[in-house]
């Protein structure tokens, strides 16, 4: 016997959202026409779900994206320090990609881009200002995988987070010890 599961249809996207969508891209750098060129449609709803919180109750949301985020955000990190930083230990690099890629800086980055502007999120979800960085590091990380499954390579992410990940490395270079209590 075999089980056929028929995949729901993700939701439309209405003329004011794509806006919103196109706008965002360019904020990060990323022109919209070159990005969306071909399956436009699908694109902006994997760009979409990306920015839609599970307390949205959508059946298309931003967990599968930030799964993949999280691996993409780690190799294109890890490529560059290893372009940045070719004479660095593997130990001093393993240190450098963990503030690289934590939740305080993918917040930081999240902030500087305002994503809670674009991010759906549920009623409840929105009053509670205490998950505020939370859901800015899990929005941007989602955004990194949206963006790597619309181009299929890591140019895009690196365009858009050389410079962070440049002022980033420069502050924990120059304090190597800096949020890491056992080494202070």
């Amino acid at each position: 016997m075999q089980i056929i599961m028929k995949k729901k249809r993700p939701p439309k996207i209405y003329t004011v959202r794509i806006d919103q969508l196109k706008s965002f891209l360019k904020q990060l750098n990323i022109d919209p026409e070159k990005f969306l060129l071909n399956k436009t449609t699908t694109k902006l709803q994997i760009l979409n779900e990306a920015l839609t919180h599970t307390s949205a109750q959508s059946a298309y949301n931003h967990e599968r994206l930030e799964f993949l985020g999280d691996a993409v955000l780690r190799l294109a990190a890890s490529e560059f320090i290893d372009c940045r930083f070719p004479n660095m230990n593997v130990g001093e690099r393993s240190s450098l990609r963990s503030q690289l890629v934590s939740d305080y800086w993918l917040s930081q980055v999240g902030k500087s881009i305002k994503i809670e502007k674009i991010f759906t999120i549920g009623h409840k979800a929105a009053k509670d200002s205490s998950a505020l960085a939370t859901l800015q590091a899990e929005a941007t990380e989602a955004l990194i995988g949206a963006i790597y499954e619309c181009c299929k390579d890591l140019n895009q992410i690196h365009t858009w987070l050389y410079p962070y990940w440049e002022a980033e490395s420069k502050k924990v270079l120059e304090d190597p010890h800096r949020n890491n209590s056992k080494s202070e």
